[in-house]
């Protein structure tokens, strides 16, 4: 499973639900949040750029985030900021078991607690503390 950082990190967290983004983009959130969730030994790259999420998204067209809530220029800080939170490369690849205890070894970020602007949705602070 390739997936960028912000994805790893954040879509654990959000609400169950229809996003709106069609049946293609829900059942790929549905796998990540369970590998997330209850993780196992899934491989996880992490990805610079669209990554298996982005693919089925209504949102991604030329290999950009287009969502009109955090475009692709906005999208690559927000994994920047979570490659250097949690301590991992672009390129890497480790389990979701691994991902997971680090994971919840290091969030919230300052980036959850700070600047995040899906803050109001997340269940990071809930879930972890915070």
């Amino acid at each position: 499973m390739k997936l960028r950082p912000h994805h790893i990190l954040c879509v654990q967290f959000l609400p169950d639900g229809d996003t709106g983004r069609g049946r293609e983009y829900k059942e790929m959130e549905t796998r990540i949040k369970e590998v997330m969730r209850q993780p196992d030994d899934t491989l996880i790259e992490v990805t610079k750029g669209v990554d298996d999420l982005c693919a089925p998204c209504p949102d991604c067209a030329d290999g950009r985030c287009n969502n009109r809530f955090g475009d692709e220029a906005s999208v690559r800080k927000w994994d920047a900021r979570v490659i250097e939170g949690l301590g991992i490369s672009f390129g890497e690849s480790m389990s979701a078991k691994a991902l997971h205890t680090l994971i919840r070894s290091k969030a919230p970020l300052a980036f959850c607690r700070d600047r995040c602007p899906w803050r109001p949705a997340c269940g990071v602070f809930g879930k972890i503390g915070g």
